[in-house]
């Protein structure tokens, strides 16, 4: 059977951290507590969307991603070695983010992801920007692309 793939519904993005990303220390990795269920809308691809407030001063700052998809056990993600400074393994890698210190406010950006499973998954961020995340550190969202397979 030939998949068909076709325009769906606009993007509408989902927190997909809570509270493990506040005060995220500098050199650090937090994995997503919300579980991102790819299983009925089969999309191939989306976009990360981050507001921080991340008061970064470095030049060469930046956010790593991870994409950690359900195991077969059904409990665990990943490789399930991922805490503290300890990242996922590269396999799991879908992109870095350059971030750049704003004059104020947050630190906003988004990057493309493609190649999403069609399974459940939780994303994982690493902090490169120089600084710990603010006590209340804003948000990192998902949303699947509006192209998908259920054609």
């Amino acid at each position: 059977m030939t998949a068909l793939a076709k325009w769906a519904a606009a993007l509408s993005y989902t927190a997909a951290f809570g509270t493990e990303i506040n005060s995220l220390a500098a050199g650090s990795t937090a994995i997503g507590s919300v579980i991102i269920d790819n299983t009925t809308t089969l999309a191939t691809d989306g976009y990360i969307s981050w507001s921080l407030s991340a008061a970064t001063t470095a030049g060469t700052s930046y956010l790593s991603f991870y994409l950690l998809p359900l195991n077969e056990d059904g409990t665990t993600y990943g490789d399930n070695t991922a805490t503290g400074t300890a990242t996922p393994d590269s396999q799991y890698y879908v992109g870095n983010a350059p971030v750049q210190p704003p004059a104020s406010g947050n630190v906003v950006g988004s990057i493309y992801i493609g190649n999403i499973p069609a399974t459940k998954f939780k994303l994982a961020v690493y902090n490169g920007t120089g600084n710990a995340f603010g006590a209340t550190a804003g948000t990192i969202s998902f949303a699947s692309n509006d192209i998908n397979l259920n054609g």
